[in-house]
């Protein structure tokens, strides 16, 4: 697993504008899980991302059609996880996969690396995958959320915290639950959340996921590849976790 990328929405329709939820999760950045949790069994990933929210965060599973789920692109899959972390702790979504930020994404996939634009509200995450494990955006969300605090890390290994302290410690966790709309944004036009994500196979750190986020101006449309309003009809995600009007 790579460092945490740290810088400096695209609504399909005009009614599919972004809202927080009512209650705001409490551990939120800079607050932090205690400890990593221990990754049950990597064939049963989701699964223990669920028993990480429980046990540490007092949430709910993430309710999606599973079956569905898996007809999207690892990329997609990718953008739809960390977009649930968000919306089930109170936080608005990003609002659309942007083809600028997905080819940025894509390209650092291959590079094993974070990738970097100098938009406004930017941030990124990387991270590699066993070749063999199938179930790779799930992997890396458990990685990004809960096992990325100082050691022990369990089965996964943040290179910017190798001790206590570090400002990279929980640096994933931070970038996927940021709140860039109350520090950036457009001032010619309504700004929303959107998202960049890439999927390399054969990299050399094996399968290998990345994901930025930027702030965008929310008219611009046509950018978007893969919108959120669409992911939660199509994979029937609940209105209490779709964190939409």
């Amino acid at each position: 697993m790579g460092s945490s990328g740290v810088g400096a929405g695209l609504s399909l329709t005009a009614a599919a504008s972004t809202k927080a939820q009512p209650t705001v999760h409490p551990l939120l950045p800079p607050h932090y899980p205690s400890s990593n949790f221990r990754l049950g069994s990597i064939y049963q990933v989701l699964a223990s991302v669920n028993a990480a929210r429980a046990k540490q965060e007092g949430l709910g599973p993430l309710r999606f059609d599973v079956a569905r789920f898996s007809h999207l692109s690892v990329a997609e899959q990718v953008f739809v996880l960390s977009n649930l972390e968000r919306t089930t702790r109170g936080l608005y979504p990003a609002m659309a996969m942007v083809r600028r930020l997905d080819v940025i994404a894509a390209g650092a996939a291959v590079r094993d690396e974070d990738p970097t634009d100098p938009g406004a509200g930017y941030s990124s995450i990387w991270s590699s995958a066993p070749p063999s494990l199938g179930q790779f955006a799930a992997f890396a969300d458990f990685g990004w959320m809960y096992d990325d605090g100082p050691p022990p890390q369990y089965i996964f290994r943040n290179i910017d915290c190798v001790h206590a302290g570090q400002s990279g410690c929980w640096g994933h966790r931070q970038n996927i639950l940021s709140n860039p709309l109350a520090t950036a944004g457009h001032r010619a036009c309504p700004p929303e959340l959107v998202a960049g994500t890439g999927f390399a196979l054969h990299s050399v750190d094996g399968p290998s996921m990345t994901e930025i986020f930027e702030v965008a101006c929310s008219r611009l449309g046509s950018s978007a590849v893969f919108t959120w309003p669409f992911a939660v009809s199509y994979l029937r995600i609940p209105a209490s976790q779709s964190g939409l009007k």
